[in-house]
């Protein structure tokens, strides 16, 4: 009995020793993962604040995107890492990821085409942060160009997030391209109007208004007949800093003052009605039955 006492406490002071040492090791290699795991997250942080600072000094587009596709680099480079250092073989996983290749490219298509849309942005170039852009419907200022999608700011303060492929494929117009705008205005006087006159009371409104381009000739005319009036139309030129919408408004209010000055009305718009009685539209259908 004591013999067998004896074996007993040999048997439990080896498995302690044993889970001793495997509790040991388990708890060096978590740790050692742990490490791995803050390094890479501050490297990656580190990276993307560095390239932020250094890149965006020259462009902050071309910066945000580098510094996230490095910090996604940086995260990959170290669950790698974290999975070799737990003792998981790596290479069978990418083995089975590189024999799965096609699935995972036909399952992320659409992000992929995202990525790739957002790289030939980047090169492209074909707008820049806070440039205002028209895509399709949308319309607004640039705010980012990420790795799947871009950020725009409508006017309303909404955020629209368009991914990368839509844009590329899309028809982009860039309205700040050019440091100026074209501001039209388009309206109507009655067909007895004097032209000549309204003419000259037009040019000189535009003339007073001192923030329009003086190096651009405006345009004042008649460019249409409207079925009981006359079509006008006015184009002058201005800068964006100006406000183009605030200049337009002032335009519209300041010919309305003068026109009503010289007596010359703006002619409204109209929609002519004809309303048909149950027997006059009988005896329409009946005239166009016997035709």
């Amino acid at each position: 009995m004591s013999n067998f006492g004896l074996i007993l406490q040999d048997m439990l002071f080896i498995f302690i020793d044993s889970f001793e040492k495997i509790f040991v090791d388990f708890f060096i290699t978590l740790f050692n993962a742990l490490i791995i795991f803050l390094v890479g997250f501050f490297l990656a942080k580190f990276s993307y604040k560095k390239l932020i600072k250094i890149v965006g000094k020259r462009d902050e587009i071309l910066a945000n995107f580098i510094a996230q596709a490095a910090c996604i680099t940086i995260f990959i480079i170290t669950l790698i890492a974290i999975l070799t250092k737990l003792g998981v073989h790596t290479g069978s996983i990418l083995t089975v990821l590189g024999a799965a290749g096609v699935a995972i490219a036909l399952a992320l298509r659409d992000s992929l085409s995202s990525i790739a849309g957002g790289i030939i942005l980047i090169i492209l170039r074909p707008f820049k942060k806070n440039d205002t852009i028209e895509v399709g419907t949308i319309v607004g200022n640039v705010e980012a160009i990420n790795l799947f999608n871009t950020m725009i700011r409508m006017p309303d303060d909404k955020l629209a997030i368009l991914p990368n492929r839509n844009i590329v494929s899309a028809n982009i117009v860039n309205c700040t391209d050019s440091d100026k705008r074209r501001i039209e205005w388009v309206f109507s006087l009655q067909y007895d109007s004097d032209i000549a006159k309204a003419r000259e009371i037009l040019k000189s409104v535009v003339a007073k208004m001192d923030k329009f381009d003086s190096n651009i000739a405006p345009f004042v005319g008649v460019t249409d007949f409207g079925q009981n009036c006359l079509i006008f139309t006015i184009r002058v030129w201005a800068k964006l800093e100006d406000n183009i919408f605030i200049l337009k408004s002032e335009l519209i209010e300041n010919i309305k003052n003068a026109l009503d000055e010289a007596n010359m009305e703006i002619h409204p718009q109209k929609t002519n009605l004809k309303t048909l009685s149950a027997n006059t539209q009988a005896s329409d259908l009946k005239n166009d039955i016997q035709e």
